[in-house]
């Protein structure tokens, strides 16, 4: 790992300096020979040293190369937290690829599982993600691209601002390109991994103390600039293909610009590595809260809430079926105590579903048709539900004929949900008789049976206490026909003696008294 000595002694303060000197056994040669200049350039006396007599430069032998980039991956004096970072790094990715995650193109779904930064999860309920996305990478080439830069900046920045800064800096700056990344994407969607928003921090970061810094002679900064503007290059350059995502990258570079700019003015524009541990408190709880702020404003909207509310619907589905399930195991032998719980609470969450997906007023136009049928569907299966409820609670047959058209009705939207056909054509027509019915009650306020029903005449009919005049219970009034099934509270059917007696003789036939909620 190549060091470049004299940019990195120039940037050190004086005291640090002959620290080094006074403990050269614990630095290599070089690294004491460019402390040693940089004090005699300041006009400070120079201890004495002498290194040892080193033998005449030799041709790096195969297992020395190997050991030195070991090294790497090793914690040391002024390169410790880059390693472990490093190191965690190459621990998901090996973690990932043994659970079946491909190293080349893995599955975007199976990063979302993993913990990748995904708007509808992350926006729900699973903050978490802005941190774990930081450690998975979207393939072999993106891991690799990533951690040659967070080795090279490391290398150079951790020297100089010590671990503590250095590892603050490098999680804020991540958790900050996530929230970049969602802000930037929504209202669509978008699967954000790597470690890329960090490191570009750790760049801004660099570049700021560069630039405020007011020791180091401005050739030595122009070496470094230089050096790191090309790797910031190639980065941007890299982070213009199809699925790399830059808005994290200037989010985190932003960002460690801003933290970089901080940092010098705490310590009057010298470059060290004591900070305050009250100062860095306030630093990183302020810079948690701006995040958290930015991270609360990003709209749930669009196709990011669209998404989620298709996995809500697809978990309720998963749950409420149960209870099919334990049906058709039992087969004859249902019991009404054990079976009327399951269905209760298969209809509450038939109902949530149903709630969700009418609170969808801004799905893609290309998914609006899947939306009118998930719609459909649901409120389907919650009226089959209810009826399945109410039968086994008055110990009817569960597979009569109502019961057999709504599961028709049922598996005809199910395949087309499954195979994204949604012709109107072909789509029956859905009535709401069943929840209709439940609302028929008599002048007792108990539900009508058929036979109570089949006693009345040909009615007349009663809107909101306004007669309308008397049909035929088959072909009921236009008023009555065109009312939104929705719309009615209550349906009260009055027998003949009843009917009479409120509404006089016209009322022969009885009476359907109809009560809307408006």
């Amino acid at each position: 790992m190549e060091r470049d000595y004299t940019a990195q002694a120039e940037a050190l303060s004086t005291e640090d300096l002959k620290e080094v000197v006074q403990q050269h056994q614990e630095y290599e040669p070089e690294a004491v020979q460019a402390a040693m200049a940089a004090l005699e350039k300041r006009g400070e006396e120079v201890p004495e040293w002498e290194p040892a007599e080193q033998a005449q430069p030799q041709r790096e032998t195969l297992g020395q190369k190997i050991n030195g980039f070991l090294q790497l991956f090793v914690p040391q004096q002024n390169y410790f937290v880059t390693p472990i970072l490093l190191n965690l790094n190459l621990l998901v990715f090996i973690v990932g690829a043994l659970l079946g995650l491909h190293v080349l193109e893995p599955d975007a779904a199976r990063l979302v599982d993993l913990g990748a930064n995904f708007g509808p999860y992350t926006l729900t309920g699973q903050p978490w993600r802005l941190l774990t996305s930081m450690f998975l990478h979207g393939g072999l080439l993106h891991l690799l691209f990533n951690m040659m830069a967070l080795v090279n900046i490391g290398a150079q920045l951790e020297m100089l601002i010590g671990r503590v800064q250095f590892i603050l800096a490098y999680v804020l700056c991540g958790l900050a390109g996530s929230v970049i990344s969602l802000w930037w994407v929504s209202p669509e969607v978008n699967v954000s991994v790597g470690a890329s928003g960090a490191i570009f921090g750790m760049f801004g970061l660099l570049l700021m103390v560069l630039l405020l810094e007011r020791e180091m002679d401005w050739k030595t900064k122009q070496g470094m600039l230089g050096s790191m503007a090309v790797v910031i290059g190639l980065n941007l350059a890299y982070g213009m293909r199809d699925g790399i995502d830059n808005a994290a990258h200037v989010g985190g570079l932003v960002t460690g610009v801003v933290y970089g700019a901080l940092l010098l003015l705490r310590s009057d524009r010298y470059i060290t590595q004591k900070y305050s541990a009250v100062g860095n408190s306030i630093t990183m709880v302020t810079g948690l809260l701006l995040v958290y702020v930015w991270f609360s404003l990003i709209p749930f909207t669009g196709k990011t809430r669209y998404v989620q509310v298709v996995e809500k619907i697809g978990q309720n589905e998963q749950q409420a079926m149960q209870a099919m399930i334990a049906m058709d195991k039992a087969g004859e032998n249902v019991k009404a105590e054990e079976m009327v719980p399951m269905l209760a609470n298969g209809i509450a969450l038939w109902e949530e579903s149903e709630n969700l997906l009418e609170s969808i007023d801004d799905a893609p136009d290309a998914e609006k048709p899947r939306v009118a049928a998930m719609l459909d569907y649901v409120r389907l299966r919650k009226m089959s539900y209810q009826m399945l409820h109410d039968d086994l609670l008055a110990n009817r047959p569960l597979l009569h004929q109502k019961q057999q058209q709504m599961l028709g009705a049922i598996n005809h939207y199910a395949m087309q949900l499954q195979h994204d056909n949604f012709s109107e054509a072909a789509s029956p027509v859905i009535t709401n008789d069943y929840e209709l019915e439940q609302k028929i009650k008599g002048s007792d306020g108990k539900p009508l049976g058929e036979a109570d029903f089949a006693a009345v005449g040909d009615p007349l009919y009663v809107l909101n206490g306004k007669e309308l005049g008397i049909a035929s219970k088959s072909e009921a009034l236009p008023e009555v026909t065109n009312l939104n099934p929705e719309s009615i509270q209550e349906i009260t059917v009055l027998k003949r003696e009843e009917a009479v007696k409120i509404y006089g003789e016209k009322a022969a036939g009885g009476a359907i008294v109809i009560t809307t909620k408006e």
